[in-house]
């Protein structure tokens, strides 16, 4: 158990996606619990194409281990988030693995405090209304996010415009 969650935490960090995949069971589920939302295995691949699209990075804590699961505080980096003002994300999550050592569920909740990336993105977003209205419509329709890949690099390239556009100096 423990090996197939550091090889899938590594695929993750890797952005090898497939690779990430193969350590779910067909079943899989995902649920958000502060959202109460669950997506599926096959759900997760648009997800999973954020992260590597954004150059995510995941960490976490010291593991508690049970039967069938490990669980943690897990900390989020990417590109997107710095370009935001925001260091990292922190949520608990716990992995449930099947009797055939695939992971069946991972449960999501985030920690309080959490910043807000939508208020963090904001100066961002009213500044692409006036610079980049066409690109803004694309990677954020009626004021939602859309989370693959192609969205993610598009999002930080705008994000980066926006930083130079205004002289911020605060990404690293």
């Amino acid at each position: 158990m423990q090996q197939t969650f550091e090889s899938y935490r590594n695929a993750l960090n890797n952005h090898d996606i497939e690779k990430a995949l193969s350590f779910l069971a067909e079943n899989f589920k995902l649920v958000f619990i502060d959202f109460d939302m669950t997506m599926t295995k096959e759900q997760v691949v648009d997800v999973l194409g954020w992260d590597a699209g954004a150059n995510g990075k995941v960490t976490h804590g010291e593991l508690q281990i049970f039967e069938n699961t490990i669980a943690s505080i897990f900390s989020e980096q990417n590109d997107f988030l710095k370009l935001i003002d925001i260091p990292e994300l922190k949520a608990k999550i716990t992995y449930e693995f099947g009797e055939d050592g695939l992971i069946e569920q991972q449960l999501y909740e985030a920690l309080p405090n959490q910043p807000s990336f939508e208020k963090r993105m904001r100066p961002a977003v009213e500044w692409a209304m006036v610079h980049r209205k066409e690109e803004l419509a694309v990677i954020y329709p009626n004021n939602q996010m859309v989370f693959n890949e192609e969205m993610a690099r598009r999002w930080v390239a705008l994000l980066q415009e926006w930083h130079t556009a205004t002289s911020r100096k605060n990404y690293q």
